[in-house]
């Protein structure tokens, strides 16, 4: 549940809107050998407009029995709204998805 707890509401919302099945496939995590892991964030992009403030992360993710070769690069947005006492994120599709968060409410330009 913390991982729902962490995911932007608007995220969360979409999936649940799609049907139970669907959210429960997107927010399992109970396997743990099947848990992908990320390490080593870089910190891309950083924007701001007054207490929002939208952060881009770049990770390397790793699932359990892939090879060290075989990283893939996964970008998260993390957003606050309140100047930093609370932070929600969304991975890159979700974040530039017009259905889940609007246009108008993105500070992160696609690059």
């Amino acid at each position: 549940m913390s991982y729902v707890g962490f995911t932007h509401p608007n995220v969360v919302a979409h999936y649940k809107a799609q049907g139970d099945s669907l959210f429960q496939v997107h927010f399992d995590v109970s396997n743990e050998d099947e848990r992908p892991f990320f390490q080593d964030g870089i910190i891309r992009t950083i924007e701001s407009n007054g207490e929002q403030i939208h952060v881009k992360y770049e990770f390397e993710k790793y699932e359990y029995f892939e090879e060290i070769d075989d990283v893939q690069k996964v970008v998260i947005i993390a957003m606050t709204d309140n100047g930093g006492k609370s932070w929600f994120f969304a991975e890159e599709a979700e974040y530039f998805n017009d259905k889940i968060i609007s246009k108008n409410k993105r500070l992160i330009k696609r690059s």
